[in-house]
């Protein structure tokens, strides 16, 4: 996967370099960054990872629990 950085200008996501080898009609997928450079939690590839797991209730507090409790 190439990253190439664009900028919105009258309804169209125009390259902020120029681009190399990528053919006219070429198709991929904008994720936008939030105000403050990162990107939203709806674009992680993990969300909604455990939203079926009957015995997670809240998937963050799980995390936060692994995180504080090294296993190394």
């Amino acid at each position: 996967m190439r990253e190439i950085k664009v900028r919105y200008e009258n309804g169209v996501f125009k390259p902020l370099k120029k681009t190399e080898r990528i053919q006219e009609g070429a198709e991929g997928e904008v994720h936008l960054k939030d105000q403050i450079g990162r990107l939203s939690m709806r674009s992680s590839e993990f969300f909604g990872l455990w939203k079926d797991r009957k015995d997670m209730k809240d998937g963050l507090a799980y995390v936060q629990k692994l995180r504080s409790e090294p296993r190394y």
